[in-house]
């Protein structure tokens, strides 16, 4: 709704207004006790959504097979996995990154090396290979919130 003209979006708030009020009118009418706001479902906050796409991919790439590396896409893989282990308050070191994204070893570090240069991530590539500790940088979450959105 936000990227409505301002006119169609205050059309559409009156709108909704008045629904509302006839709805209400109508159900006091035949004698019904009813809220004075509608309460739909709760839209998922940006942690579910990442959550939701990694499932996505996970059932994907199982559906795949052997074939699931030729489709993957690491980078937005460990994007998303940092994303709710910021969201969820953990800290993460690369094995279990690594091992979550499914592929070889030399390939994911690569992709954090990618990451790290690029500013999305804090790694530590001098650390013992899957114990360094890596993490969105303020930009990565920025980043990952806005393709988030998108997705």
């Amino acid at each position: 709704m936000l990227r409505w003209p301002e006119r169609d979006r205050e059309n559409h708030e009156r709108l909704v207004a008045a629904i509302a009020r006839v709805r209400f009118a109508a159900a006091q009418g035949r004698g019904e006790i009813v809220a004075s706001t509608f309460v739909g479902p709760e839209e998922p906050d940006d942690a579910d959504r990442a959550r939701a796409l990694l499932a996505q991919r996970r059932s994907r790439d199982a559906a795949a097979g052997s074939f699931a590396e030729l489709f993957g896409e690491p980078g937005w893989d460990i994007l998303l996995i940092l994303f709710v282990a910021y969201e969820d308050g953990r800290t993460m070191t690369s094995g279990p990154v690594l091992d979550e994204i499914g592929v070889r070893g030399a390939v994911g570090r690569r992709w954090l090396q990618v990451m790290q240069a690029r500013g999305l991530i804090r790694w530590d590539a001098m650390e013992p290979r899957d114990s360094a500790a890596v993490a969105l940088t303020d930009e990565g979450v920025v980043f990952a919130l806005r393709c988030i959105a998108a997705a």
